[in-house]
């Protein structure tokens, strides 16, 4: 499976950076490709997606600045997309790997990784108008 690593720096410090991204009710005002909206139900969280609602969960580590998202497309399927926040000086690089899926095209694949590379863009502006 194929993978690309993009990554955006942010004026901001880490905690805020964790902080912004941890939490997915903020999902939806920066991943605005792929997040439609997200509700709570219950200790699950449902995104509404293009491709339709799924179940995600948080792995968050602020010491260690681990944000995975855990997202459940099918019962028995565990999509993991790992990213990190590290201190570069006094800004932050978040850092976000994306898998091709299997059935995703390259062409898919590489509109993707432009989609998300605008995500990251709206990211770095939403979280420095916000430190």
């Amino acid at each position: 499976m194929k993978s690309a690593t993009l990554s955006v720096t942010i004026a901001a410090t880490p905690q805020d950076v964790f902080d912004y991204v941890s939490d997915l009710q903020n999902m939806p005002l920066w991943a605005v490709n792929y997040c439609q909206g997200v509700r709570q139900e219950g200790d699950r969280w449902i995104v509404t997606t293009p491709f339709g609602e799924i179940e995600t969960t948080v792995e968050a580590n602020a010491e260690y600045g681990i944000v995975d998202f855990h997202s459940q497309a099918a019962a028995d399927v565990d999509v993991l997309t790992p990213t990190r926040v590290v201190a570069n000086g006094e800004q932050t690089e978040y850092i976000f790997t994306f898998f091709q899926d299997p059935g995703m095209s390259n062409q898919e694949f590489q509109a993707g990784q432009k989609s998300l590379q605008e995500e990251l863009n709206l990211l770095k502006r939403l979280v420095e108008e916000k430190s």
